[in-house]
């Protein structure tokens, strides 16, 4: 009777361990299913493109607000390159952003990279590291005179704005992701909206910003502010008052801000976000990193999503300097940046 009875609670076991077991395979299927319909949102692109070595762009050198700078070292005429090894660690990921300048939905491939950061996560230490890149620095071009970092995207898209930071930063980089800022407006009111603190000039410059386009909804003042995208991006694009440098410090407020207020998201709310955010995103990562990325949330959740960040090329490492078709230019000791990089990324000081 006792080996009938042992016998049948085996059995009973098996039964049950067999329907979790079924259970769980049907759970694992359906957020599989929800997660691949969501990465089948975003658009997939390796970024390449054929490089344009023959349409002649008008310089306009209003077109930066570049505070001045002191003129190039006598030194820097003769340096040479030390030509720094690339480092690559398993547990940091390096991700260029690119916030191209089109005033629609649409990629353009006549687009020009107007905002390019450098994302750094590290998925050991779940920090993250956020470094802007002025797109005003000389670089060389190939079949082209030197020209701005920003155009090397409309001269060869992603992959040669991607290739010529880490040639000239030495920097492990070959993962991008783009978006335009019309696509950046939608995403900053799909969170419903961020904080930013405004200065006197801000305010008045987005004051009569407001005035000339009749967006009334967001009432402004000096100080603490909840915004709209509208609002947000005229402030990313804000550099009238000031310098190309503020405006990109302006653009990695409004990140924070963004990256903060989505924390703070409901379910509902962090699907509808998706829903908008995803097929407005261009990159060559693979779903599968982006799947490991999604593990590692929690990580950098518990650490607080402080994002350390900072500007390159930094003020005491670069210069004015001027291409052959006087276009005005940042000239930049690269060897020096890259070492900055080098610290800021992975520790490893020289």
């Amino acid at each position: 009777m006792n080996q009938k009875n042992t016998k049948k609670k085996h059995k009973t076991w098996q039964v049950v361990l067999l329907v979790l077991l079924l259970l769980l395979l049907l759970v694992v299927g359906i957020v599989y299913a929800v997660i691949n319909s969501k990465l089948n949102l975003i658009q997939y692109d390796d970024g390449s493109k054929q490089i344009d070595t023959e349409t002649v762009y008008e310089v306009d050198n209003d077109e930066l607000e570049i505070e001045d700078l002191p003129d190039a070292p006598e030194s820097q005429a003769e340096a040479e390159s030390d030509q720094l090894e690339i480092l690559h660690d398993d547990n940091v990921l390096n991700i260029l952003l690119l916030g191209t300048d089109e005033r629609t939905k649409d990629f353009s491939e006549n687009a020009r990279a107007d905002s390019m950061m450098v994302l750094s996560l590290n998925t050991k230490l779940h920090t993250i590291k956020l470094v802007s890149i002025e797109r005003g620095i000389g670089v060389p071009v190939p079949g082209r005179n030197d020209d701005w970092l920003t155009h090397t995207f409309r001269y060869g898209g992603a992959k040669l704005t991607m290739d010529t930071i880490k040639e000239l930063f030495r920097l492990d980089l070959d993962r991008y992701a783009r978006v335009n800022f019309r696509v950046f407006e939608e995403g900053i009111n799909a969170i419903g909206g961020v904080d930013i603190d405004l200065t006197q000039a801000e305010y008045d410059y987005l004051g009569e910003v407001q005035r000339s386009t009749g967006d009334t909804s967001t009432p402004l003042q000096v100080g603490h502010n909840h915004v709209n995208g509208n609002i947000a991006r005229q402030y990313c694009q804000l550099r009238e008052i000031d310098s190309d440098w503020k405006r990109i410090e302006r653009q990695r407020k409004v990140i924070q801000a963004a990256v903060k207020q989505a924390s703070t998201l409901s379910l509902d709310q962090l699907n509808h976000l998706v829903d908008t955010i995803l097929p407005m995103i261009r990159t060559n990562l693979t779903k599968g990193e982006i799947a490991s990325l999604m593990l590692e949330v929690p990580g950098f959740l518990a650490n607080g999503l402080e994002i350390e960040n900072m500007t390159i090329p930094t003020r005491d490492t670069c210069w004015n300097s001027v291409g052959v078709d006087g276009r005005k230019m940042i000239g930049v000791d690269f060897d020096a940046n890259a070492r900055i990089l080098r610290k800021l990324f992975y520790g490893v000081e020289e």
